[in-house]
């Protein structure tokens, strides 16, 4: 018997042996799976350490193109310029010359299908007057996103020892481009460009393979491996995997369908898997301001999603929705566990009690030790609870400019409860620090209105 425990022991000890040495044989791996609406973890390998982007860069740089289009600032048929600076960069390139002139549809078609360095700095300069400008304004928009460890230095992820990310705020990144900018999303998934008579042709294998694979980027320099990050959707599900690291493109295109396909095969196996998510989380995959004019199908939030003809006759006055709030404040303020379920035998983790968020009252004291609430951005202002998703989005229509005027980056949500036997649709603003969720709060109820300040607790 005691010959069996030493044996046993030696075995445990080999195998921890092995995965310690797998992982110094390859100090740049790292990789992600997460649920595109609910945020639920699926795979976790090492998602927090430092690693360096390489192209996967271009995604920040998209987004921050995206969003001067969606404010008017710029449009898809303008021309940049190419400075001189900007025609030096080296390859991956288009080989532009200085002077020469790009559109915009044409230069984002250029970031991801031919990962063109020299078309980064164009749109950096174009943008920000310089490269090291536009480098601090996507750090800054990393912040206010979540990205708490990436540091950007440069638009188009050329070798900076300064420019570090992790599997983790890729996969933030990669969550932002699907809901924040779904009428720019489809250029993730083109397979190819021309530009001067020339065809250029995508390598992102993954994406033009993989079922339901609908973008978005690959990367490699020599210091970072072969990068991925790829979203994939299959029935109401979609999931967001990031691989760092990779020894080959082959190998992390491989890995990433083995862990996508895991992720599948286990919600799949076990659907009641986020059910829980489902029920505490806002889960809306399109933002309130971005309302189709025909009902669409996806998960249950957003259902028949539509306007009123009137919004402002929708929205309850101040009175009744200070009722709807104070009636929700209760089910808001009840802390939901969740348990760790390993998932696929084994195979995932489901980190659920880290990262299952799950709403208390304010007023609640944070104990010695831990972070103080004032310094994150996971606070949430709610101004009302309805019965039906287009109360609660013309209820986000009628505040949003008071909270905007706290804070511009602030997210807007209609979460949805089971109360009983009916739906109750939670409109909330959420990317709050708590000064930030109470100065908004103070500013509605000044105006009329009222809210509930609410913080999201692992």
């Amino acid at each position: 018997m005691q010959r069996r425990l030493v044996v046993l022991f030696v075995s445990l000890l080999s195998a921890a042996s092995a995965l310690m040495s797998a992982a110094q044989a390859n100090p740049k791996y790292a990789a992600f799976v997460m649920h595109a609406e609910t945020g639920d973890i699926l795979f976790d390998r090492y998602s927090t350490e430092a690693r360096y982007p390489a192209s996967l860069t271009k995604m920040m740089t998209l987004y921050l193109l995206f969003e001067e289009l969606e404010a008017g600032r710029k449009s898809l048929d303008d021309k940049m310029t190419v400075s001189k600076r900007a025609s030096l960069m080296p390859a991956s390139r288009l080989g532009m010359a200085q002077g020469s002139k790009i559109e915009i549809d044409t230069a984002i078609r250029a970031l991801v299908i031919k990962s063109a360095n020299d078309v980064a700095t164009v749109v950096a300069e174009d943008i920000a007057g310089s490269e090291s400008a536009f480098a601090q304004k996507m750090t800054q928009k990393a912040r206010e996103m979540g990205m708490r460890r990436t540091t950007f230095r440069n638009a188009s992820g050329l070798p900076d020892s300064r420019q570090r990310t992790t599997a983790r705020d890729m996969a933030i990144l990669s969550q932002r481009l699907t809901q924040d900018f779904p009428q720019y999303f489809h250029y993730f998934d083109e397979d190819t460009f021309e530009w001067n008579g020339r065809t250029y042709k995508s390598h992102n294998k993954v994406s033009m393979n993989y079922t339901g694979a609908d973008g978005l980027k690959t990367g490699y320099t020599r210091a970072s491996g072969y990068n991925l990050a790829t979203t994939a959707k299959r029935g109401e599900h979609r999931l967001i995997g990031v691989v760092l690291g990779g020894r080959s493109g082959t190998t992390r295109n491989k890995h990433m369908e083995e862990i996508l396909d895991n992720a599948f095969a286990a919600i799949e196996k076990k659907p009641t898997l986020l059910a829980a998510v489902h029920r505490v989380r806002p889960v809306p995959s399109l933002r309130p301001d971005r309302i189709p004019s025909q009902p669409i199908e996806g998960p249950v939030v957003l259902a028949s999603l539509g306007t009123p003809a009137d919004p402002a006759a929708s929205v309850p006055e101040p009175a009744a929705a200070s009722a709807m709030a104070a009636s929700a404040k209760k089910e808001d303020t009840e802390t939901v566990k969740a348990e760790p379920a390993v998932l696929d035998a084994g195979a995932l983790t489901r980190l659920a009690a880290a990262e299952t968020a799950s709403l208390v009252d304010s007023t609640a004291p944070y104990g010695e030790g831990d972070a103080d609430p004032s310094l994150t951005r996971d606070w949430i202002v709610q101004v009302g609870a309805f019965g039906s998703q287009p109360q609660a989005i013309a209820q986000i229509h009628a505040t949003q400019d008071t909270v905007r005027k706290v804070w511009s980056d602030v997210g807007r949500e209609v979460n949805i409860a089971q109360k009983e036997d009916s739906a109750v649709y939670r409109a909330r603003f959420t990317r709050l620090t708590e000064s930030e969720a109470m100065e908004s709060c103070s500013n509605l109820k000044k105006g009329g209105g009222d809210c509930l300040v609410l913080q999201m607790a692992e």
